[in-house]
């Protein structure tokens, strides 16, 4: 009962109930389909879905993108929210069903990694308690969070935010070893967490990892003064910092290579260029006290007037404020991480503003980023924090009081400010709903977004010129079986079939001749005839798969699998995941008498 306790205390209870209201949208029969990525939300599940039950275990091609033709959606796009998705689908949820059920988790999820690591900074008293619950109200109902969901539905980057307490929870817990029990599975969890992040959204790597080392260099000083600059001990915990992100990032290598080394082979500039391009989307100032609040799009590349809200919200600002003139006074909790944050979030939303723009400039990997207001993310965070040391300061009763007040006497002050919290950003809570039709849970859903944005169909280094228009459209829109591989050259009957990462044509061919399949070439491709490994290659103007095929009956079989690169991705993240159970699984070592613990 202890051990259930020590996790679950009535103010967690209380944020979940009072997460309710965020998340209460989501029990709707109907989905928000208006939303600006709500589309991909669950037609990147249909492709996830229909890649594994082909055998892809660790899915990278997405078959109906790109009109039929296909694209590696998964070697760009982190697949972690993905998997957990399927596994409500596997459960019998249906697509849409299953997304929302993994955007509720991910809101309790956030909700409760922020508590935990609130409550370890200010401790499990009575305060501690309070400015846990109140700072993870916060960040549940942080308006970016709400934007997130349910104006961009933006699934990876809304499961990326709930990743974000957890991974600063798991390191603090390395560079500060104080009630560790076992250090070797602190790294182990730290490289769980930051892993779990990186295989989450590929943005949200450039957005928070710089905010993380910050804050690693920080509690390592911060032990050097607390400690008296002891150089062994803080050499003994920074190997353990670096060995936790190491580890971490090798669990993610499994993406991380493959994202890294193949991506030369798509045309990325499209991704990053254009309305993609993040000089037309930084945030003024004017924009993050505006409490308007909208469904359009950062679609005003010169000026505020943007469709979409960039606000830090009313409690979050005033309680942020309270942290500068009352967070850093001598004596209070946690002043020093009261202080790191309130660094952090300011230069977060000066790095939001046109006047970082040089920085942005000179920095080439962060136009992966995309959009500068994504630094919102960390803004949130954030103010989250500083909210929580706010109520952390207050005259609460001393921990070995605890018993002797009733839970009445204590609870009200915190549960009024939590309920203040929600009802300040509830009227966000609010999307623009929609039924739900087969075709949006259908690959038909593709076929529709992308006549509809031509410029959003993906293409490769070997397609020469873009298209909005394929053999396969009037198929999938007559719902007929589609026809993926047809004659080149040659003569004779082909027939085919497709599945999530292969297709299968069966030909009868009068002569040498050759199939060509409706289907990018790209690493990873294999061809086979009669289940011989064969040639093939990439036919202009498009870019797609050509096959040399003998005469006679044949069968020829196109397969994506694996690269050298996915090889040793996928080696490196076993390494890790081995390595980080043994660390789990070892024994706690027993301190010597008079050593200082960690």
């Amino acid at each position: 009962m202890t051990r259930i306790r020590n996790h679950f205390d009535r103010e967690l209870i209380l944020l979940f109930l009072l997460s309710a209201f965020a998340l209460a949208p989501l029990a709707s029969p109907g989905y928000f389909f208006g939303a600006h990525d709500a589309d991909h939300s669950v037609f990147f599940l249909v492709e996830f879905d229909k890649a594994l039950r082909d055998g892809a275990l660790w899915p990278r091609w997405g078959p109906d993108h790109a009109l039929g033709y296909g694209y590696p959606l998964w070697l760009l796009y982190a697949p972690l929210a993905y998997y957990v998705a399927e596994g409500f689908h596997l459960l019998g949820l249906g697509f849409t069903a299953a997304v929302k059920a993994a955007w509720a988790l991910g809101f309790l999820f956030g909700g409760w990694g922020m508590f935990l690591l609130l409550r370890r900074w200010f401790g499990r008293g009575p305060a501690g308690r309070a400015a846990a619950l109140v700072g993870s109200l916060l960040y549940v109902y942080a308006p970016y969070h709400l934007l997130t969901i349910y104006v961009r539905a933006a699934f990876a980057e809304f499961s990326a935010l709930a990743w974000f307490p957890w991974v600063l929870l798991a390191f603090d817990r390395v560079a500060n070893p104080a009630g560790v029990d076992n250090p070797r599975r602190a790294i182990a969890l730290a490289a769980l967490a930051y892993g779990g992040l990186l295989l989450t959204h590929t943005g949200s790597i450039l957005v928070f990892t710089p905010l993380l080392l910050a804050y690693l260099l920080f509690a390592l000083l911060r032990r050097g003064v607390q400690t008296g600059w002891r150089w062994a001990d803080l050499g003994r915990v920074a190997l353990r910092l670096a060995a936790g992100g190491l580890l971490g990032v090798g669990l993610a290598a499994i993406f991380l290579l493959p994202m890294l080394l193949e991506q030369r082979y798509i045309l990325q500039e499209q991704w990053i260029q254009g309305s993609y391009g993040y000089r037309g989307h930084f945030v003024y100032l004017s924009q993050l006290l505006d409490p308007f609040w909208g469904y359009g799009y950062s679609d005003d590349l010169t000026g505020p007037n943007d469709g979409l809200s960039f606000q830090l919200g009313i409690a979050g600002v005033v309680l942020a404020l309270a942290a500068a003139v009352t967070g850093l006074r001598r004596g209070q909790p946690q002043r020093s991480v009261t202080g790191f944050f309130l660094a952090a979030t300011l230069t977060s939303l000066a790095a939001m503003l046109p006047l970082a723009q040089p920085l942005w400039d000179a920095i080439g990997p962060a136009a992966l980023i995309q959009f500068p207001w994504r630094l919102l993310g960390i803004a949130s965070l954030g103010l989250a924090i500083l909210g929580g040391a706010v109520v952390a300061g207050l005259p609460w009763p001393p921990a070995d009081q605890e018993q002797s007040i009733t839970a009445a006497a204590q609870a009200p002050t915190a549960a009024v400010v939590g309920l203040a919290v929600a009802l300040a950003s509830l009227s966000f809570a609010l999307p623009q709903y929609t039924d739900i039709t087969p075709v949006d849970e259908s690959a038909l859903s593709i076929i529709r977004f992308e006549t509809t944005y031509p410029e959003m169909i993906g293409r490769t280094i070997y397609t020469e010129q873009a298209f909005d228009d394929t053999p396969l459209v009037a198929q999938y829109l007559a719902g007929q079986p589609l026809q993926r591989a047809v004659w080149l050259t040659g003569r004779g009957e082909i027939s085919s079939t497709a599945a999530g990462a292969s297709v299968t044509a069966q030909v009868n061919a009068g002569e040498p001749g050759v199939v060509l399949f409706y289907t990018y070439d790209f690493p990873g491709w294999r061809a086979t005839v009669d289940g011989q490994p064969v040639p093939h290659r990439a036919q202009p103007p498009y870019g797609l798969i050509a096959v040399d095929v003998p005469a006679g009956q044949h069968e020829v079989v196109i397969r994506h699998g694996a690269t050298p690169v996915r090889s040793a991705g996928a080696l490196v993240t076993g390494l890790s995941l081995a390595v980080v159970a043994a660390l789990y699984l070892w024994p706690p070592r027993r301190p010597q008498p008079g050593e200082t613990p960690g």
